[in-house]
């Protein structure tokens, strides 16, 4: 391993790290049996560490210019801690260690990740089993990379390599593409075939249109999730939801998976507003939602490769029917658009631009969105580990700024969970919104799953 720049994609990401809101990607990884720190252990000497960036630190990582350097003092143990779960045990208790983890930022004197091997998890067939919290700082890689990482390094995909390979083998490629394709997510062609995004930028006028509109874009409604972000993170999730279900509903009203998710967490958003005694009318929540830019053949490279986009919620429509239909058509006009690519390229160029200026595009984006919301693939089969079962797999994506709120969107074996993480000042109860997303779907399939189109959809 040889020092080498942290790239300007990157760096953008981890100049994002403040006290308030860690750059951190938080997950969990369910185990269906229990497993000792020293499985634990092994499996991350022999499966991960051959990924060059577990082994390296980032040197001036406030700087314009930091650097990956190896980690010469490199120690396991800083990495891999074991723990208990903590009073009142069951889901409450893990909600807990994980809120606290992802309050608390992670060093950058050594590589920046983390595993908390956590004991007494109740299994989904309800025996005790573990889990694995796993912290890894988002300059590491985004989501499609460490889904790589994570696919590479399971017993069902590692093939005994002693390091992973340079170059994935077809064969591999062709794993990842049907992962992605078999969970029904439309984002398979920007992973496959990304670059029509970078020729619509270089359409007439069209990234010039793709800017002036972000410069345009007027702040979304005032909520509860407006204001200025504290050092306290809190953590809840969803029981499992049927994919076939969610399928069953877009096939009904002419809409994608991704589209009825974030049609259902708009009607969680109004329900929870509403719970809480809040205004919904007109209310309209920007979420700031990554678009992969990554060539399925560079998957396995670490790294982040995504730009933003900017979808409105349309939390203050009172029909079912209605929101999904705004949404799609929001989410449409996303598509055709250059938003994509004209923000990676922003977010490149501040990677390595004068930290002022770094801050106050941080500071705009922020602004104009109160939440992050992300929809990641996940395996289609079970996966081991060292012969231990993942049963289920939740993580939570990180906020910039003054953004407070992220949900997270997760498919794995025909199910989907959602994750709430949410600045303790906004939501210091965040189970509520995560119950507020189960019963807003549980009320859209109940409303179209079945194939009756309905009236005029299900209102509040």
């Amino acid at each position: 391993m040889r020092p080498r720049p942290v790239s300007t994609a990157d760096a953008a990401w981890l100049r994002m790290e403040s006290p308030t809101n860690p750059m951190t990607v938080t997950g969990v990884l369910g185990l269906g049996a229990e497993m000792s720190v020293d499985t634990l252990r092994r499996w991350v000497e022999e499966r991960l560490l051959g990924f060059d960036r577990f082994r390296m630190r980032i040197d001036a990582p406030g700087s314009s210019s930091p650097t990956w350097v190896p980690d010469e003092a490199f120690d396991l143990d800083r990495h891999v801690i074991e723990v208990g779960l903590p009073a009142p045990g069951g889901q409450a208790g893990l909600e807990a260690l994980v809120s606290r983890l992802m309050s608390t930022p992670l060093a950058f004197d050594c590589p920046p990740w983390t595993f908390h091997l956590v004991h007494g998890v109740q299994t989904a067939g309800g025996a005790v089993g573990s889990a694995i919290i796993g912290r890894l700082h988002h300059v590491i890689g985004d989501g499609i990379a460490l889904m790589h990482v994570l696919l590479h390094a399971a017993d069902e995909h590692h093939a005994g390599e002693a390091a992973p390979p340079r170059r994935p083998r077809a064969s591999a490629v062709a794993r990842v593409a049907g992962t992605l394709k078999e969970a029904g997510h439309e984002v398979l062609d920007l992973v496959t075939s990304p670059s029509h995004l970078a020729d619509r930028v270089q359409t007439a006028g069209a990234g010039a249109q793709a800017v002036a509109g972000l410069l345009a874009m007027r702040p979304d409604s005032e909520t509860v999730f407006k204001g200025s972000t504290t050092p306290t993170k809190r953590a809840a999730w969803t029981g499992p939801i049927s994919l076939d279900r969610v399928k069953a509903v877009g096939d009904a009203l002419g809409a994608k998976v991704n589209d009825v998710l974030m049609s259902a967490a708009a009607g969680g958003l109004r329900r929870y507003f509403a719970g809480r005694g809040e205004p919904v009318d007109g209310v309209e929540v920007r979420a700031a939602v990554p678009f992969n830019v990554r060539a399925l053949d560079r998957a396995h490279e670490l790294g982040n490769s995504f730009g933003l986009v900017f979808v409105l919620l349309p939390v203050g429509t009172a029909s079912a029917r209605e929101r999904l239909r705004l949404t799609k058509e929001r989410m449409d006009a996303i598509k055709r658009s250059a938003e994509p690519m004209v923000v990676y390229g922003i977010l490149q160029t501040i990677g390595r631009a004068p930290g002022w200026v770094h801050r106050q595009v941080v500071k705009m984006f922020s602004e104009k969105a109160s939440a992050v919301m992300t929809n990641v693939p996940g395996p289609t089969e079970t996966l081991h580990l060292l012969g231990v079962p993942v049963e289920t797999i939740m993580f939570w994506v990180p906020q910039a700024g003054d953004i407070g709120l992220g949900i997270s969107i997760f498919s794995m074996n025909g199910t989907v969970r959602v994750g709430v993480g949410a600045d303790a000042a906004y939501a210091p109860d965040p189970s509520a919104l995560a119950e507020a997303f189960e019963a807003e779907f549980a009320a859209l399939a109940d409303e179209f799953a079945g194939g009756a189109e309905g009236a005029e959809g299900a209102d509040d």
